[in-house]
């Protein structure tokens, strides 16, 4: 599943880098002096949207090694280069998550065909009141002539941060599409009824795909 939507991911990226090198092939060369107002029509302005669904891989020690991950990001553009924002959206790891984040990306082209790099920081939030798998033994079960017992743990949630690139191509000044790469670093919090904290840290490759508009 993985390799295939790598493989799916890389023909999309190379379909992007044809489609924009075919733009620039068109332009006749009576035309080359307008290059700069063509692509100041596709730069974005003001507050847009990305929304990308993804997959967080790269570890096998939980029962989902590629958990599905959506994200949906309020952006505003500062200049041709910086956007800023903040989103949330949905992850499946061990339990259900709601990560809460603040997004800073840097485009190194004002242009509607570019690479850009990002960075997110935030908090992932449980949805689920029991812990799925995570359970602690009972002090008892070390005596002799007792069971071992199983707690339930709740979630707490915890600290999270993004760093990676990607490629924005633009279709019209109001739509696009993107495609990233980045390091996922999740720190997990959890409550057992002996007042025992447990920590679980996930580090992944995040791969996401999504569409651009304003």
């Amino acid at each position: 599943m993985i390799k295939q939507s790598l493989f799916l991911l890389f023909a999309l990226i190379m379909s992007f880098t044809y489609t924009h090198a075919q733009s620039n092939t068109d332009l006749l060369p009576d035309k080359q002096t307008n290059i700069t107002e063509l692509q100041t029509e596709y730069k974005l302005n003001g507050v847009f949207n990305i929304t990308t669904l993804g997959v967080l891989s790269g570890s096998s020690q939980n029962r989902q090694s590629a958990p599905f991950s959506f994200q949906s990001l309020m952006m505003y553009q500062l200049d041709h280069n910086i956007a800023l924002g903040i989103g949330m959206g949905i992850e499946f790891l061990e339990e259900t998550y709601l990560p809460i984040v603040g997004d800073f990306r840097y485009y190194l082209r004002g242009s509607r065909f570019s690479p850009f790099v990002f960075v997110q920081s935030g908090y992932s939030l449980p949805t689920d009141k029991t812990a799925n798998g995570n359970i602690v033994y009972d002090y008892y079960s070390i005596w002799p002539g007792y069971y071992p017992q199983y707690e339930e743990v709740q979630p707490l949630g915890g600290f999270m941060i993004n760093p990676g690139f990607g490629i924005r191509h633009l279709f019209h000044a109001d739509f696009g599409m993107e495609i990233s790469f980045s390091y996922r670093h999740q720190n997990l919090n959890y409550d057992a009824p002996t007042n025992t904290r447990i920590e679980a840290d996930y580090n992944r490759l995040n791969i996401r795909i999504g569409i651009i508009f304003q």
